[in-house]
């Protein structure tokens, strides 16, 4: 039965009392950002989603979902638990954003995805995808960004980074120093020569600063570096990261010079 066929349950209200365990619990930890949360829970869990949750849990990826971490135009990150109790980040991509419709530059031309389907959730579900390839293709190379562990339709399963439902600070909540600076610089460095990828949307938000080193999320605008646009994808983070630690007060590298070493 697929995700939006329904017709072969006789009563949809015992359907959805099966899906106790997707319904977010209430968490101790109050999102800062003030969204509202039952808005948010209303546009993510529709019944498509709602069904992809359940055979998720079926197949033992995840056993239960504790609530929001983060909410987003584009996604919702919730904080679940699989049944060995290890925490695990769930994104959940809406398909009812038109936000996504923006992104077509950065899968046409890239030569893993050359046939897109025409709709919002055509777009959206291939939009998951590629983040889950980009994510598996740094763990092959050995780039530090969070683990994939499963991709269904706009839901992928992710290495929770952080404790107790709260995520790891990223650089824009730390203070930084010289050496995440060049720790930064090298790992897109890494991304372009080893994992032939360039994060297309890299900033001090999508980079979490652990006691470990650095490890970099947000891999849905990665493209391959065969796709026309590489370059200019790679000039605007090199821009972003060095107008981050400058405006911290760091001394950086022209990021033209940074450019010309890595394409070279």
């Amino acid at each position: 039965m697929s995700s939006d066929d329904f017709s072969g349950l006789e009563n949809f209200e015992d359907f959805e009392s099966r899906f106790r365990n997707v319904a977010p619990k209430q968490r101790k930890h109050t999102p800062e950002d003030g969204f509202n949360k039952n808005k948010v829970v209303n546009q993510v869990l529709d019944k498509s989603t709602m069904f992809t949750m359940y055979e998720m849990i079926n197949a033992r990826i995840i056993a239960y979902v504790n609530g929001i971490v983060k909410a987003g135009k584009e996604s919702v990150l919730f904080w679940a638990v699989d049944p060995k109790g290890k925490d695990v980040a769930l994104k959940v991509y809406l398909t009812s954003t038109s936000s996504f419709k923006n992104r077509a530059q950065y899968i046409v031309g890239d030569p893993r995805f050359l046939h897109l389907k025409k709709g919002t959730r055509n777009l959206v579900y291939l939009w998951a995808k590629k983040e889950f390839r980009n994510l598996v293709q740094c763990e092959k190379k050995g780039i530090p960004a969070v683990r994939a562990i499963h991709v269904s339709k706009n839901v992928l399963a992710m290495d929770f980074v952080g404790t107790n439902g709260v995520p790891a600070p990223t650089l824009h909540e730390t203070e930084v120093d010289e050496n995440d600076y060049h720790q930064l610089i090298q790992l897109i460095i890494d991304l372009y020569k080893k994992a032939k990828l360039v994060h297309g949307d890299l900033s001090e938000y999508n980079v979490f600063k652990t006691e470990n080193g650095l490890i970099l999320f947000d891999f849905g605008s990665a493209v391959d570096t065969m796709h026309p646009n590489t370059q200019n994808f790679l000039e605007r983070d090199i821009k972003n990261v060095s107008y981050f630690f400058a405006k911290r007060g760091l001394t950086v590298e022209n990021p033209a010079d940074i450019l010309a070493k890595i394409i070279s």
